[in-house]
């Protein structure tokens, strides 16, 4: 198996579960519900999960336009692109965004990445690029963010493919079905 149809597939795979197993069942009014009484939203796990990867790929891997470009108005932004990449939720932000919009923008998010690995150059990921470059891009404060600016820093390209597109996916998409069963909707 080569690269390409093994990424390819780990992406469609995960592009099926977060629309089968928590989209399609979560409904978008739950969305901005705080679980067990003061926990992380979904809204903002899948905000944060997608900015991740958008950021990751499409900024620093591809250096093209974020997908969040066609989606800003739709979802509810309003200015800050780098809202959403802490791990901690940002309240007032979840409370701006609709639910579905985000879920069509991850959903195509993750079409993009497919889309670029069906014939994109993958010489990309044996580089190292310039991740402070697109983390400044879109304004991340280098002091509030010097944690991720560290972690990104001197990474190979493959890095923001296989963990930020792939495996922070997965983990967030674990997050977002044990979310869904707190709040009562397992479908098993």
């Amino acid at each position: 198996m080569d690269l390409r149809t093994w990424i390819t597939g780990d992406l469609t795979s995960l592009r099926n579960r977060l629309d089968g197993s928590v989209l399609n069942i979560l409904p978008a009014d739950r969305m901005a519900d705080e679980i067990d009484g003061g926990g992380i939203a979904p809204i903002y796990v899948l905000w944060h999960m997608t900015r991740h990867h958008d950021v990751a790929v499409n900024g620093v891997l591809r250096t093209v336009d974020p997908v969040l470009d066609r989606w800003a108005d739709a979802v509810g932004l309003d200015g800050d692109p780098w809202r959403g990449l802490a791990e901690a939720q940002d309240t007032d932000l979840v409370s701006l965004l609709d639910p579905e919009a985000v879920a069509a923008y991850t959903l195509d998010v993750i079409d993009e990445t497919t889309g670029w690995m069906d014939g994109g150059d993958l010489g990309v990921l044996d580089s190292v690029p310039d991740s402070a470059a697109a983390l400044e891009r879109i304004g991340a404060p280098s002091d509030r963010f010097d944690w991720l600016y560290g972690m990104w820093d001197g990474k190979p390209g493959s890095f923001f493919l296989a963990w930020e597109a792939v495996g922070h996916g997965y983990n967030h998409l674990g997050e977002l079905i044990s979310l869904r069963n707190r709040l009562g909707l397992s479908p098993f």
